[in-house]
Order: C-alpha cells, then sequence, then structure tokens
C-alpha cells in the first residue's frame, strides 16, 4: 500500500478534519511527514490542517512506489525529469470522510449499515435501531493505494468493526495565494480567548472587518461596520493578552467578514493564535492546537478586500 497508519483515538483527527470542512471537498498530500488536509473557497481564502505523523500510533508512507506511481503518470519519464516533490495529492470528500470517523458516535452510529453519499460501509453489529452511544476512543485503520483506489478505513470501539471505502478524485489544481512571495511586516501571537471575545462581539451584518497592526497604540485593532453600528476592539501589548509583537509597516487591511469567521471552530480549540500579514495585505491565522501527542496546527490564509496601498491611492 502506499499509505497505511493507525490511530489509537480518533478525536484529534475528526476535531481538525471539522475545522477546515466548510466545503465537501478537500485535497489531502500526504507524505513522510504526515498528511495536510487543504479547502478553498472564492479564491480568497485557504485552509489547512496539518496532521503530522506524531498524531498516529504507526505512519508508514510508501515512498519508492509513490515515485513508481508519479513516473507512470509521466509516460516512463526518467528520474532526473520527474517532480522532485515526494508528495501524492489526491481529492477526497471531506464531510464524507467526517462522516465515516464519526460512525460509531450519535444513537444509530450514522450510516452503518447502508449506502450514503457513495459511501460503502460494513458492519459487525451495529443497527438503525440499536441506541448506541459510544463516546470511547475508536481506533482507526487507514489504508490508501495511490491515485484511483479508495480511501479505507477501518474503525473499531469495543469490539465492534466497521469498514469504509471512500471514493477518491484526481486533484484539482490548488488555489496559491503565494502568503511567502512579500515579506511579512506584522506578526503577533495572541492568547487565544481574546480573539474569541473578538469574533463574538462582530456585527453579523457587516460585509466586511478591518484589521489593523501599528507600533504605536492602539497596537492591534479588530472592527467592523454594520446594520447595527459599528464595533471595535483594541489589544495593548500587554503580556497577558499578546506573547509576542512585530511590526515594521503600519496597515490597516478589509477582509470579507463571511469568510473571516470560518475559522471560528479552528479557533474555539485553539489556546493560541499566530496572525501574519504581508506586504500586500495577505493575513494567515495560524492555529495552535493542543493534542495528545502535542500541538497541531490549522492555517487560514485571506486575501484582502482591498489592500491598504489602493485606500491610500
Amino acid at each position: 500500500m502506499l499509505l497505511t497508519a493507525r490511530l489509537n483515538n480518533i478525536r484529534p483527527l475528526v476535531n481538525m478534519l471539522r475545522t477546515i470542512c466548510f466545503r465537501p471537498r478537500a485535497s489531502c498530500a500526504i507524505n513522510a511527514s504526515g498528511l495536510v488536509f487543504a479547502v478553498e473557497e472564492a479564491q480568497s481564502i485557504v485552509a489547512e490542517a496539518y496532521l503530522r505523523t506524531d498524531l498516529f500510533a504507526t505512519f508508514n508512507y510508501n515512498l519508492a512506489l509513490a515515485r513508481e506511481q508519479r513516473r507512470a503518470r509521466q509516460n516512463g519519464a526518467d528520474e532526473e525529469s520527474a517532480d522532485p516533490d515526494d508528495t501524492t495529492y489526491v481529492s477526497l470528500p471531506l464531510d464524507n470522510l467526517i462522516e465515516c470517523l464519526m460512525l460509531f458516535y450519535g444513537p444509530s452510529g450514522g450510516t452503518a449499515g447502508g449506502h450514503s453519499s457513495g459511501i460503502q460501509t460494513t458492519s459487525a453489529m451495529l443497527t438503525g435501531g440499536n441506541p448506541m452511544d459510544l463516546r470511547g476512543a475508536s481506533t482507526a485503520h487507514i489504508a490508501f493505494n495511490g491515485l484511483g483506489s479508495d480511501f479505507e478505513l477501518m474503525l473499531e470501539e469495543r469490539g465492534v468493526i466497521s469498514v469504509c471505502r471512500l471514493a477518491t478524485f484526481f486533484p484539482e489544481t490548488p488555489v496559491n495565494l503565494d502568503f511567502s512571495r512579500s515579506p511579512v511586516v506584522q506578526q503577533l501571537i495572541i492568547r487565544s480567548e481574546w480573539l474569541r471575545d473578538a469574533f463574538n462581539e462582530l456585527d453579523p451584518s457587516s460585509e466586511a472587518v478591518a484589521i489593523a497592526i501599528s507600533a504605536t497604540a492602539p497596537f492591534f485593532r479588530i472592527s467592523t461596520v454594520g446594520d447595527n453600528g459599528s464595533t471595535e476592539m483594541t489589544y495593548s501589548k500587554d503580556e497577558r493578552v499578546l506573547d509576542s509583537f512585530f511590526c515594521s509597516e503600519e496597515q490597516e487591511n478589509r477582509y470579507k467578514l463571511s469568510l473571516i469567521l470560518r475559522c471560528k471552530q479552528a479557533l474555539a480549540l485553539s489556546d493560541k493564535t499566530k496572525i501574519r500579514v504581508n506586504q500586500r495585505g495577505f493575513l494567515s491565522f495560524q492555529f495552535m492546537i493542543p493534542t495528545d501527542a502535542d500541538v497541531s496546527f490549522v492555517d487560514f490564509l485571506y486575501a484582502p478586500l482591498v489592500h491598504a496601498s489602493e485606500l491610500a491611492a
């Protein structure tokens, strides 16, 4: 197999995937370092969940097979002309993947014993009328043999086993907002509880949210203007709020509020959030989410509605 892995507890995986599940399909990058699931919307937001190998009890990526499959897709191109990236890319139905992982949760085990949205499942004990509400740590075995094959899950909970097979798709060309193309001019790390409070105060009738970072007070400002009036939250460089702060160029940029709020689930799970803005006004949120193994990361990258330089002009 190209990929085999085992999880002794599916909760971290489910939590990470749900933070980016605002689109039905995700691209998945597989390599020796782990898995990266990514979704995008309106060519204005890209969200990525990083599932490193330390989240898994076992993780085996068959690098030799990956290279062989890549050469076959390139019609026998030699090693020198082949893409040097040792990553396999595939597209998966993200909502169905989460549904499979949650099979043992809820009163009837979700879709056990049936077919839903292209999912094929078999179960040894679960039936639609069995009011099981299993809250234990389900284990999962993952297997994938490359493009064109199914993504396979074998779940086990207290001796109950279910096998799910998800159809996969050839990956589409990912949207590249190319955050690294311009230097980072603003960066801070904020305790997520403060950011959660700010997001809860934003006027949902607003079309856009303005984010301003400056070298002088107010150092960090989030504001909206909507049907219900204006809302503004400011933050000082108090160490109880900000763990670090850097600003080499003052900017205020506007972003689509509905897209910014896509990150609320990742924000809810995180302890700290790194915020970066590059010279073009592109915004990056990196959420640091504690897991049993260590800290995992979910990144949200946003394109600005109007860049600060355009406003000045």
